[in-house]
């Protein structure tokens, strides 16, 4: 293992009850309780199937809104929320309630963690680990989906079809277009390997020059510009650090081809707004598919609803009914893991924010 200064704590062998408190739903979870919980019967037997070892506690936003905190934790399955939550994810408040001295590791139910790292109250010891990889395929068909949409102009289908008008479409064909997957990560090649098998170019933009499967090409972050030159569709899928914040802007857009089209399934400070706002009404992009916003909920007024070359999806592409047992699964796994002092998956650096 790495040590502590490279970023990642180290990981001992666990000895003694092992208290795990589940906090907070997955986001787009299509199953939770009433009373805000969301492990079934089956996700808590497999849960306590890992050791004797394993206590396990539920608790809920509105148990820790109500100062009910649950035991200290040795490992949190933590569901946390930005600014604002959504339904049931843990706001900062109840974060802070649920970080004891006995905590040694956390693992979120996103992919995403900026907005647990943002809170800066793990200490140095502490594991964090990412749920990336459990959306993987659900984002990349909504991608793919997408993708369709704008290639087989399906809005304007069913836009004729409401107006009772048989009216013939010039649409296009996948085959030998070109995809730019910025982020090739698990959705990057997720996206990748769906792309392939309709036989498109894809070229995959990446701070490794480790090879990708499915991907023909690969690029430095530094030669961006050159690939969106070339690129039809536009797949930013990378995670948000303080090097991808803002990494299309004027400038990039100014470079993109012509009438490309973008989907953005990562999150929406990659994108500068006011250029992406631009892009879209002057044709540098011929539309986009936007699952990540700058502010969620997206406000009523904002422009991005009324723009008709714009698909407002509400941060949820990676809705799924098996979220939890994808969830679980990688969590039992890890568990097992800790518990023999075993490296993590999705072990997050955080130094380099994912």
């Amino acid at each position: 293992m790495v040590t502590p200064s490279a970023g990642r704590p180290t990981q001992p062998t666990h000895q003694g009850p092992l208290r795990v408190v589940v906090a907070g739903v997955p986001r787009s979870y299509q199953q939770p309780q009433e009373d805000g919980r969301w492990l079934t019967p089956e996700h808590i037997a497999t849960l306590q199937a890992v050791s004797p070892l394993v206590e396990l506690f539920h608790t809920t936003r509105a148990e820790l809104t109500r100062g009910e905190a649950p035991p200290p934790a040795d490992v949190l399955l933590l569901e946390a929320s930005g600014a604002e939550p959504y339904r049931d994810e843990i706001p900062a408040e109840g974060v802070a309630a649920l970080v004891t001295p006995r905590l040694r590791w956390v693992q979120s139910c996103s992919s995403g963690i900026g907005h647990i790292l943002a809170l800066n109250i793990l200490g140095p010891d502490v594991l964090l680990t990412n749920a990336a990889g459990v959306h993987a395929d659900a984002l990349a068909e909504s991608v793919m989906a997408g993708i369709l949409l704008h290639a087989k102009r399906l809005p304007e289908r069913l836009a004729l079809q409401r107006q009772r008008d048989w009216r013939e479409l010039h649409c296009s064909e996948l085959c030998d277009k070109t995809v730019l997957v910025v982020g090739t990560g698990h959705i990057g090649q997720a996206v990748a390997r769906l792309a392939a098998a309709f036989r498109m170019h894809v070229i995959g933009v990446r701070r490794s020059d480790a090879a990708t499967p499915f991907v023909a090409e690969q690029l430095a972050p530094g030669q961006l510009k050159a690939g969106l030159a070339r690129a039809d569709y536009i797949v930013i899928a990378c995670p948000l650090t303080p090097e991808t914040i803002g990494l299309l802007g004027p400038a990039e857009f100014a470079a993109t081809k012509r009438g490309a089209y973008l989907l953005n399934v990562s999150r929406g400070r990659v994108v500068q707004e006011a250029a992406l706002l631009r892009a879209l009404h002057d044709g540098t992009l011929s539309g986009a598919y936007l699952d990540a916003h700058i502010q969620e909920p997206l406000p009523p007024e904002h422009p991005l609803w009324t723009i008709e070359n714009a698909v407002v999806i509400p941060h949820d592409s990676h809705s799924s009914p098996y979220i939890g047992d994808n969830i679980v699964a990688l969590f039992a796994d890890n568990l097992r893991r800790f518990i023999a002092g075993k490296p993590l998956r999705n072990l997050v650096d955080r130094n380099r924010g994912y």
